[in-house]
């Protein structure tokens, strides 16, 4: 059993080159590690409030972008109420427009069945003082002048007058 022997020097050898491979990887390894690791919690730190600020800056500009979604939406409205209102207000003018030309197409007609009308009198004044001229010549047998048979004319046209009037008050 000489394999299994306990030697305290080999003992106290080992402890030694334990402490002093230790405190070199102490030295040379574990402190340059803790600053690797040091160095990585600061960074994901960092990508953490980096992604926090992101998530606050996109919270943001979503809320910008519905404000601004939402304002659209008005001006829409707004541009939609004054398109309705300028087509009532078009509606209103064009309807003005055809109430004027249809009342200035009346008063014309009427202009134009007024002079008919009176022409026709005339053409009927003339007529009548013809015919009325040659039946009394014919009935008399006598010359008339020209001042009687203008009476005679304007008598007869007061009498159409006053039975034309009198029919349209009936």
């Amino acid at each position: 059993m000489d394999g299994l022997s306990f030697d305290s020097g080999l003992m106290v050898w080992t402890w030694i080159t334990f402490a002093i491979l230790f405190a070199l990887l102490a030295r040379f390894t574990f402190k340059p590690l803790q600053r690797l690791l040091d160095q990585r919690e600061r960074a994901i730190r960092d990508s953490l409030e980096q992604a926090r600020l992101a998530r606050m800056e996109a919270e943001a500009m979503q809320k910008e972008h519905a404000e601004k979604l939402a304002q659209a939406s008005n001006e829409t409205k707004q541009i939609i109420a004054e398109g309705h209102r300028i087509v009532a207000q078009m509606k209103n003018e064009a309807r003005d427009a055809a109430k004027r030309e249809a009342a200035n197409a009346m008063t014309q007609a009427r202009a134009d069945i007024d002079r008919e009308v009176q022409r026709s009198m005339d053409d009927l004044k003339n007529t009548v003082a013809t015919l009325s001229f040659r039946i009394a010549r014919q009935v008399i047998k006598t010359k008339l002048d020209e001042t009687e048979h203008e009476k005679l004319a304007n008598d007869f046209v007061d009498r159409l007058k006053k039975t034309n009037v009198a029919r349209k008050t009936a």
